[in-house]
């Protein structure tokens, strides 16, 4: 009889997430499975190799939480709010994702290409289903009609400077300054999109 799992793929696909950003293309499989708490073998049952279990940790193809809630918001309660938890949930994303970005740039020139493939269609596939929820608030009148896909590349854009900004810094980003600067950029971006 065969034991149990007793850890999901998602718990070895975090811990392989904290070795690969910690420990960049050095990042071994043993290291991995000590974070997660099991053996190699374990990792090796669920990822063939060392190169499947990267591309499932770093392309992390799910949809993030602040996608999936765009949806439920359209015509729904006050705008800017909105706008400002969709800022939010972005920056929180890219916290943690950017950090994996800049792993996979700076690994091997051949698996580099494939993999910036993957990593960029998850930011587009997002960056569109923004320009979507964008879309339908101009269909209801919520939002002035203009170009739904330049204003979400504007406050995407925003969003992910700030975080590779903190990145590259090596600084960390406050709870406050998140929660201010979400603020402030609906403040300036709803002089150009208000309702007339």
């Amino acid at each position: 009889m065969a034991r149990p799992v007793t850890i999901s793929n998602e718990q070895i696909l975090e811990a392989a997430r904290i070795v690969f950003v910690r420990d960049g293309s050095n990042a071994t499989t043993k290291d991995i499975a000590q974070q997660a708490g099991v053996g190699e073998g374990s990792l090796f049952r669920r990822f063939p190799t060392k190169e499947a279990l990267f591309s499932a940790a770093v392309v992390n193809p799910s949809v993030p939480a602040w996608v999936r809630e765009l949806e439920a918001l359209v015509g729904q309660g006050d705008l800017r709010a909105n706008l400002v938890s969709v800022a939010r949930g972005m920056i929180h994303f890219a916290i943690e994702m950017l950090p994996l970005v800049m792993v996979t740039w700076a690994g091997k020139a051949e698996n580099r290409s494939a993999s910036a493939e993957s990593l960029e269609a998850p930011g587009v596939r997002d960056r569109r289903h923004l320009t979507r929820f964008l879309q339908q608030e101009m269909e209801q009148g919520r939002l002035r009609t203009c170009n739904a896909e330049a204003i979400a590349r504007m406050f995407f854009g925003a969003c992910l400077n700030l975080v590779m900004d903190r990145i590259t810094l090596r600084q960390s980003l406050p709870l406050e300054e998140v929660e201010t600067f979400t603020e402030e950029l609906v403040d300036a971006m709803w002089v150009g999109i208000a309702p007339v």
